[in-house]
């Protein structure tokens, strides 16, 4: 949302023209690949605007998914929220009732052929609002990726873009989704084109090339741009050990902010791997890297590593690396099991970010993101040739993702912030996931940590504004989805969030939101629903609680 009411129709304006333009050409890029391919029909989905649809609900194999060519899917969704707190904004003490009407139209744009796979799915959402009195304003929502084979097996091009509301502060005022009059959120767009060149030299040594371009752009004037410039470079082959590998990587990456300084990093480090058995395998890393993160000049550091990779059986996976870094210890640690009805999956990685925490890795706010990380894993899991493949995976993930999250794909569980300056993150989570023959339960649990690295605080941001140099968030949260009939299915949601900032002063928010969402199929191409929230924010400057009626219906064409 907007950062006052005034700038409501603002959302397409200017800042986001170029953007927009750029997700007209991406679109057009799909269909100029694809002009000579025939177009299957329309599809029948219901899942939320903004959100990337699934042409074949996970159904289909790639191969069958690939004869599609490309699956056109307009739709159109309705839906009514009664609140007996509309502005959140305003203090506890002024809670007003009202509505808000909220008609989205979108179309989605599956492509699937022998040279592209892609999905752009684009709405517009008009809202109307009883409280003000006559308010109303417009909104982009875009959620698109894909990968584009330029020349037969060595030159591809992959592209993404997402236009989505964003929160801009972690300690400002929450709300469960981007319909509320909350100056605490904004419209953002993130696009972004990676061409590369894949190849083989002398027979035994592999090369990749890469580029990418990316522009992150937000409506509120208090937020920064981020353009980012990234080149990378990677050589690797085998020896005359058989189970010795190596790699040598290289990176140069450029960060401008609008509101902050340039910045410059470059690594060069080599990698060396042992298998010792099929199952189990080590690795060690060394190299070097430089930037002017905590410094205004370039400072250089020696870097080292060392990890394993476990693969019991075909259900289990474990991967552990740990660097020392510039900035002290960095890890990634991957673990995910199946068991035959159930499956747990756990991450956790500390590295340094560029961009604002939303764009920095899939995954971070609604239902469909927090599932697309578990979906993602499994999906690794199963078939770990997919690791070369990203748009296949986030193809399969996506699919994965609409289908548990269902109702609610669009609902906000986990609030994070945007950020002006590189920050060293730490993100964990463990998720649980139980499934039966009409019972799906989710549990999932999250923390994130967020300090400055910056040389310079003079930047706007949560930070400067609250005298922090740390900021902590943590969640949980259960879903639960009851397939009553064929045709119906109750889901009920239940969140809990903490935002916790230290440094001279110390500044700590919580949020709490309960749901349940009850949808039907009313036709073929409909698809109705109603549910329930309750929603408790506590702070010390804006404290407020609402409760909400909801009910929406969806047709596709």
């Amino acid at each position: 949302m907007d950062t006052s009411t005034a700038t409501g129709t603002a959302m397409t304006r200017n800042k986001h023209s170029i953007p927009l333009l750029c997700a007209v050409s991406l679109s057009a890029l799909s269909f100029n690949a694809i002009s000579q391919q025939a177009i299957s029909g329309s599809v029948v989905n219901a899942s939320g605007a903004g959100v990337p649809q699934s042409v074949d609900q996970g159904n289909s194999s790639p191969d069958t998914a690939s004869r599609q060519a490309i699956v056109i899917t307009p739709r159109v969704k309705l839906t009514e929220t009664w609140s007996d707190n509309v502005n959140v904004g305003r203090s506890q003490n002024q809670k007003s009732s009202g509505l808000i009407t909220e008609l989205a139209p979108g179309i989605n744009i599956d492509a699937r052929t022998s040279r592209l796979r892609a999905y752009v799915d684009y709405s517009l959402l008009g809202q109307y609002y009883t409280q003000p009195s006559g308010y109303s304003r417009t909104r982009n929502a875009l959620n698109a990726f894909g990968r584009l084979e330029a020349v037969e097996d060595w030159m591809f091009v992959e592209f993404s873009g997402v236009i989505s509301q964003q929160t801009i502060s972690a300690f400002g005022t929450q709300t469960p989704t981007s319909s509320y009059n909350n100056d605490n959120s904004t419209e953002t767009a993130t696009f972004r084109v990676s061409p590369y060149i894949r190849g083989r030299l002398f027979s035994d040594i592999d090369y990749l090339l890469r580029y990418n371009r990316s522009t992150t752009q937000a409506s509120a004037a208090r937020v920064s741009d981020v353009e980012l410039s990234e080149w990378a470079g990677q050589i690797k082959g085998g020896t005359a050990f058989q189970n010795l590998k190596w790699s040598v990587d290289a990176t140069q990456q450029t960060a401008d902010y609008s509101l902050g300084r340039k910045t410059d990093a470059e690594r060069l480090y080599g990698t060396a791997t042992y298998t010792l058995v099929p199952q189990f395998r080590v690795s060690a890393s060394a190299g070097r890297e430089s930037n002017n993160y905590a410094s205004q000049e370039q400072e250089s550091k020696n870097t080292s590593g060392y990890g394993f990779d476990w693969t019991p059986g075909e259900r289990t996976r474990l991967s552990v690396f740990k660097e020392k870094r510039f900035f002290g210890d960095g890890h990634r640690i991957n673990f995910n099991h199946r068991f035959p009805l159930s499956s747990v999956t756990f991450s956790d990685t500390k590295n340094v970010t560029i961009l604002p925490n939303q764009f920095s890795t899939v995954g971070m706010g609604t239902v469909f993101d927090l599932f697309y990380q578990i979906c993602s894993q499994l999906e690794l899991a199963q078939d770990p040739t997919l690791s070369g493949n990203p748009t296949l995976l986030e193809i399969k993930a996506t699919q994965c993702a609409i289908q548990r999250a269902g109702p609610m794909a669009n609902t906000l569980v986990t609030s994070s912030f945007l950020s002006s300056r590189a920050t060293v993150q730490r993100r964990q989570q463990l998720a649980f996931a139980i499934e039966g023959a009409r019972n799906v339960l989710t549990v999932m649990f999250n923390r994130n940590e967020s300090q400055t690295i910056m040389a310079s605080n003079a930047v706007a941001d949560d930070y400067l504004l609250n005298n922090i140099n740390e900021i902590k968030q943590t969640g949980y949260s259960i879903n639960l989805g009851h397939k009553l009939t064929p045709e119906s299915s109750l889901n009920i949601l239940a969140t809990r969030q903490n935002s916790v900032g230290s440094g001279s002063t110390s500044i700590k928010t919580t949020t709490t939101m309960y749901q349940a969402n009850l949808i039907s199929k009313l036709g073929p191409k409909t698809t109705g629903s109603v549910g329930l929230r309750r929603m408790e924010f506590d702070s010390s400057a804006n404290p407020y609680t609402e409760n909400a009626l909801i009910a929406s219906i969806s047709v596709v064409f």
